[in-house]
């Protein structure tokens, strides 16, 4: 949920044309299977009813009609899709911002040098512990030296590199050397905030869930770490809960929406709604029922009833069309 928390726009949606930012699930396919994944991703988890390349493309170029002046690609893994680079490609010639959201382990000299080449603005690498053993112990079959690796390869590549990290109970108290870790490997940003309960984090709570008493000395450590980096990296951190930022968002959506694998299109990852097809749906079509969506009385109502049971969030892809 970091690009969702990040960006915080105070300007009415009302008054433009389309978002500016879109956050787009390439495709719910990952070689990882992380405990707290907000998506559900994993080897074998790709939708079946993923846009093709072709369909794919036609969404771009939307995208570039429509002026949309920031994108980010994510998954799952995105750089899994075999048509990766030519999304790339498409987009960033088309003039918009891109940025790539990655667990690093494709992010190969010769993958960096080309997305260097086709001028993404940033790339984001998770990384959720300060060493091996809780990184490890986080992203299921992942690999901390591997991660590394990509971070160095895109150093080299000179390509901009923000770095994501979520506590759990066994990371939580690494976050000061996190952050050291992330200015001392080249990055210009450090995103993180608390975890959320969603996706697969529902299951897997009793193992990863922080001790709430635990998070005022990490947002202490945070403040510290953005004093002592101001200049040289800039340390971000969301403190609100998930039902916090729901309610936040209720009066104050921002100028995004999210774009899941087979191009639907969501108000927020923890909300069920949908609100458009980019299948079948303009750009210009979905923005307007993204607008009106917010004000509907089954978000809000969704919302309050979170607050009574917070695993209503766990039907993560049941979707709820909002179409008006």
């Amino acid at each position: 949920m970091a690009s969702e928390t990040v960006l915080q726009e105070e300007k009415s949606t009302e008054d433009l044309a389309a978002p500016l930012y879109v956050a787009w699930q390439i495709t719910n396919e990952c070689n990882l299977a992380c405990l707290h994944c907000i998506e559900e991703s994993g080897p074998g988890k790709a939708f079946k009813d993923e846009l093709s390349t072709e369909e794919a493309y036609r969404v771009v170029d939307q995208l570039v009609e429509s002026e949309v002046p920031y994108v980010s690609f994510s998954g799952g893994e995105p750089m899994i899709r075999p048509d990766f680079f030519g999304l790339v490609e498409r987009l960033t010639k088309g003039g918009v911002g891109l940025k790539i959201e990655t667990n690093g382990h494709f992010l190969t000299p010769e993958n960096c040098r080309k997305l260097k080449d086709l001028g993404v603005k940033a790339v984001q690498v998770s990384l959720d512990g300060a060493g091996p053993a809780s990184f490890n112990k986080m992203r299921v079959h992942g690999r901390f030296d591997l991660a590394l690796e990509g971070v160095e390869n895109l150093r080299q590549a000179q390509v901009p590199i923000e770095i994501n990290f979520v506590p759990a109970k066994f990371n939580i108290m690494e976050i000061g050397a996190a952050v050291d870790l992330a200015h001392r490997i080249g990055a210009y940003s450090f995103y993180t905030g608390k975890l959320m309960f969603t996706g697969n984090a529902v299951r897997t709570w009793g193992v990863t869930a922080p001790d709430e008493a635990d998070y005022p000395r990490y947002f202490d450590v945070l403040r510290e770490k953005a004093v002592e980096y101001k200049g040289r990296m800039r340390v971000y951190f969301h403190e609100a809960g998930l039902l916090d930022e729901l309610r936040y968002r209720l009066e104050n959506p921002a100028a995004l929406f999210i774009v899941l694998p087979n191009g639907k299109v969501k108000l927020i990852n923890a909300l069920p709604f949908t609100c458009g097809d980019l299948r079948r749906d303009d750009i210009g079509t979905v923005w307007r029922n993204f607008q009106a969506a917010w004000k509907s009385p089954r978000v809000a109502a969704f919302v309050d009833r979170l607050a009574e049971d917070p695993s209503i969030v766990s039907r993560l892809h049941q979707w709820e069309d909002l179409v008006l």
